[in-house]
């Protein structure tokens, strides 16, 4: 896909994000919207073992208010991924 074209579409998902925030009354900007949603992280916590594997915990932070309330007019659920739990055996180099 060009590029050119894919700015364009990311311009149309903006401005229908704008125009959907505020319909439902909410007046910030572009710039203000993503400072708010930055803070809305996904974290991995890597815990090795005694036995030589690893379990990687990765899950999203709890959402604070001020991201409920851009999801809720968004219609977007908050929970940005699902938890999930991996083990990894390492392999030791000899």
């Amino acid at each position: 896909m060009e590029i050119g074209i894919l700015f364009v579409h990311a311009y149309h998902l903006l401005a229908a994000i704008e125009h959907t925030l505020r319909s439902k009354g909410i007046h910030e900007s572009r710039g203000s919207v993503r400072e708010k949603l930055r803070t809305h992280q996904i974290c991995t916590v890597v815990l090795p073992t005694d036995k030589g594997e690893t379990l990687k915990i990765r899950r999203d932070t709890k959402p604070e208010k001020e991201h409920l309330v851009l999801y809720q007019a968004l219609d977007i659920n908050p929970r940005i991924i699902e938890p999930r739990k991996t083990w990894v055996k390492n392999i030791r180099e000899i």
